[in-house]
């Protein structure tokens, strides 16, 4: 009878570790480094000038420590919210682009490309680690999904072109 309540525990036990690890896998978010493909090979490790005014935002969920803030241009959500404003980057700063990658959220399923970088505040004396979500990811109705990306802080002009990223 002890050999049996003992079987069935360590059989539970498996049952359960089974279970948490397959839904651990199968809800993690993924992510790509899309570093080298275009448009975002054209940007990497460069230095781009800021167009407009930018501002660094609190971030309360980065998705890296070194990089904790938020960059906002006011093409996003940031400029008229309740987020606390660490600084504000003026038209002509220099940034820098580090690392580029298309992240797939694990509950929803949507995609988003974030770019991670660092700007420095000349009037603070502080350089700040940013990410900055740019692009859309069409895929209703479309057989073959594509990103477009809509005028950013660095651009003169929006990218007309469709690219085809595969995403995570």
């Amino acid at each position: 009878m002890k050999k049996i309540a003992i079987g069935c525990g360590i059989f539970l036990v498996l049952v359960i570790g089974t279970v948490t690890l397959l839904f651990y896998i199968l809800t993690r978010p993924k992510y790509r480094d899309v570093s080298k493909e275009k448009p975002f090979s054209e940007i990497l490790n460069q230095k781009i000038i800021t167009k407009r005014p930018t501002l660094i935002l609190e971030n309360d969920l980065p998705r890296y420590e070194d990089y904790g803030y938020h960059l906002e241009d006011g093409s996003g959500f940031g400029m008229e919210s309740s987020l606390e404003v660490i600084a504000k980057i003026p038209t002509g700063t220099e940034l820098q682009i580090d690392k580029i990658e298309i992240h797939t959220n694990r509950v929803s399923g949507t995609s988003s490309v974030y770019l991670f970088g660092n700007a420095y505040s000349k009037e603070k004396q502080e350089s700040y680690g940013f990410q900055y979500t740019w692009g859309n990811y069409h895929t209703i109705y479309e057989d073959n999904p594509y990103w477009t990306f809509e005028l950013a802080f660095w651009q003169d002009e929006p990218l007309t072109e469709k690219y085809y990223i595969d995403v995570p």
